[in-house]
């Protein structure tokens, strides 16, 4: 769950944690098409400038009234509008909505994503706010500790922790 996390920031931005389709794995899963569209010099590796820069612009998309400040609604706007994206319903058909269980989670995590991310709790998450929380996020997502996140690093690609390169237990990798 954790690695989950650590690369959802890059995907929907701010409503990562909120989505089921995190869940899937593989080529067609979401983080892998979120690292092709955070990818922005497409070679094959996202460094921390351009996950910045992906994370910027979901930001302005969800920020619909443009003011540098996302309230609680205008993110469940926009995980509303990124779960139909990402996740639609079978041609010609509309997505069937999760169970109510499953809907009552999904805005719990939303919820407490969104307190963990307002900072100075005045209500809205700025990308002053989100800046420190995602780079946080991307060096935790960054398994051999290059700085740099590649496909091999993503939730579900990675074989057993013992078998990652990296620091050892109580050792620090550089910033």
């Amino acid at each position: 769950m954790k690695r989950s996390l650590a690369f959802g920031f890059l995907g929907v931005a701010l409503a990562a944690t909120a989505l089921p389709a995190l869940a899937q794995r593989g080529p067609g899963s979401l983080p892998a098409r979120i690292f092709d569209q955070a990818d922005a010099n497409r070679d094959g590796r996202v460094t921390e400038p351009e996950a910045m820069d992906f994370l910027a612009a979901r930001f302005t998309e969800a920020d619909t009234n443009r003011d540098g400040g996302m309230t609680p609604e205008e993110l469940s706007s926009f995980v509303r509008s990124q779960i139909a994206t990402y996740r639609p319903g079978p041609e010609g058909q509309q997505r069937r909505q999760p169970p109510p269980e499953a809907q009552r989670r999904m805005m719990e995590r939303q919820a407490r994503f969104f307190r963990m991310a307002d900072a100075n709790r005045d209500g809205r998450i700025t990308m002053d706010e989100l800046r420190p929380m995602a780079a946080a996020l991307f060096r935790g997502a960054d398994a051999n500790g290059d700085n740099v996140l590649e496909k091999n690093e993503l939730p579900g690609q990675r074989g057993p922790r013992s078998q990652q390169r990296g620091p050892a237990r109580g050792e620090t990798r550089p910033l």
